[in-house]
């Protein structure tokens, strides 16, 4: 009887007990200073218009990037530091391999699939379309893991949408096999892949790129580390929440790209943007279409920038201008 009751319960303890996150987060080691970093292949970068916030390097292979491109951290090739880090990248990719499933995925992600905190396992090589959003359900210290055993690849704007507390610096994706970011694709998290990391023209990684063995390559993108990131949502009303505006490239050049998401519940909104004086030098209007904005007119530099609706600011940030 009173085994019984034991048993009993511990069962509704668990029942009641508070959801906790799944996992660990990995020991990046050195490589935690690294936006982009492999440990065995060439690192390219064709265009100008790449900005890259962090320290980037290879251990092992042709280095040729920056110029052109902007970098702002330090490079290190085949030198102690990549050495190190060519080590730290085996570790973190084993630290998240060797981690227990708690839900197995199907090979299609995305088209506004919403995931809340956990360990995700995919069998297979993986596409990401449209958006997947993650919802860390108010946790600011939510983790989510993705463990793909196979390549991964997104479609032109795919999105890695994080909400409701979601940290980037807690979202991780370790991929056996290469790293393919589509066309003007903003992307969420640390990769941590086992193959090449292919950045596609004007796509974003707001997090790293990490690789035990492949190419890295840049066309025209922005990549910034979890520490240091530049852009974001901030000062969004509480009614506004779930609305996510994207702005990218973000440093542009000649134009940039302003997308709605969550379009439901927005129609339109004003766009102005502020010089570091705090005059006003532009103001635009934007739909849930968005919209493609010429920016030849402004100065190299730091921009403020205020997205609203009916008068009240639903989003700001900062804006950088390469040209």
């Amino acid at each position: 009887m009173k085994t019984n009751l034991l048993i009993t319960l511990t069962a509704l303890a668990l029942f009641l007990a508070p959801n906790f996150s799944y996992g660990a987060a990995p020991t990046l080691g050195t490589t935690s200073t690294f936006a982009l970093f492999t440990a065995d292949g060439a690192f390219s970068n064709i265009g100008n218009s790449t900005y890259v916030t962090g320290n980037v390097g290879n251990h092992v292979g042709q280095f040729t990037a920056f110029t052109p491109g902007t970098l702002v951290g330090q490079k290190h090739v085949a030198d102690a530091v990549s050495t190190t880090a060519a080590a730290d990248v085996l570790v973190a990719y084993h630290d998240l391999f060797s981690l227990t499933c708690g839900m197995v995925l199907d090979t299609l992600l995305g088209t506004n699939q919403t995931l809340t905190p956990n360990v995700y396992c995919i069998g297979a090589a993986s596409t990401l379309k449209g958006d997947i959003i993650l919802n860390a359900q108010g946790d600011p210290n939510a983790l989510f893991i993705f463990k793909i055993n196979g390549a991964l690849s997104t479609s032109t704007f795919a999105n890695v949408v994080l909400t409701n507390s979601a940290s980037l610096s807690n979202v991780y994706w370790q991929i056996n096999g290469a790293f393919s970011l589509g066309e003007s694709s903003v992307f969420r998290g640390t990769v941590i892949a086992n193959g090449a990391i292919n950045l596609l023209e004007g796509s974003s990684l707001l997090g790293r790129g990490l690789s035990t063995a492949g190419a890295i390559s840049l066309h025209n993108n922005v990549v910034t580390m979890p520490t240091s990131i530049l852009t974001g949502i901030t000062d969004i009303n509480a009614d506004k929440k779930d609305v996510d505006i994207l702005i990218a490239p973000n440093p542009f050049g000649s134009t940039t790209t302003v997308i709605i998401k969550n379009d439901s519940k927005i129609n339109i909104c004003d766009l102005k943007i502020y010089n570091a004086l705090g005059k006003e030098v532009m103001n635009t209007s934007v739909t849930k279409q968005g919209a493609t904005l010429d920016m030849n007119k402004l100065q190299p530099g730091i921009y403020l920038y205020k997205v609203m609706e009916d008068n009240k600011t639903i989003q700001s940030g900062k804006l950088i201008s390469k040209q």
